[in-house]
């Protein structure tokens, strides 16, 4: 647990037992979860907070780079609990969400923006998701 506490105090975030036990169950989880999926999870555990806890929550550790959401995916949200740089794959009909990790892609659109930067706009991350139906 006290690998937890660390990971929320290097990102910032106060240490509370509800964050934690979301922070465990998200690490055990680690796929593309929706707050159903974590609330799911929690019940499981015995561990009952409330709808909105679990939205607050993952909105903080969304907010402090803890989590990604996937916005292209619709709803409900889909969050993703690895960071690191990489792509996504939404498929059309089953909402299934796997990552697509392809770092010569990831350096060509980063050497691009490089090259050609967007007026106005400080790249903090760079999200690309491929939508289309599973054949």
């Amino acid at each position: 647990m006290e690998e937890l506490k660390q990971i929320l105090r290097d990102k910032h975030i106060q240490v509370t037992q509800q964050r934690l036990e979301v922070l465990k169950v998200l690490r055990e989880l680690n796929t593309h979860v929706t707050v159903d999926d974590v609330v799911s999870a929690l019940k499981k555990k015995e561990i009952t907070l409330t709808l909105a806890s679990v939205y607050n929550i993952l909105g903080i550790f969304e907010k402090k780079g803890l989590i990604m959401k996937i916005a292209a995916a619709g709803e409900p949200v889909i969050f993703d609990v690895n960071t690191f740089p990489h792509f996504h794959i939404c498929d059309s009909e089953t909402r299934e969400v796997r990552d697509y990790i392809d770092d010569e892609l990831m350096q060509m659109i980063s050497d691009y923006l490089q090259s050609h930067p967007v007026e106005g706009l400080a790249v903090e991350r760079i999200d690309l998701n491929l939508i289309g139906r599973n054949i």
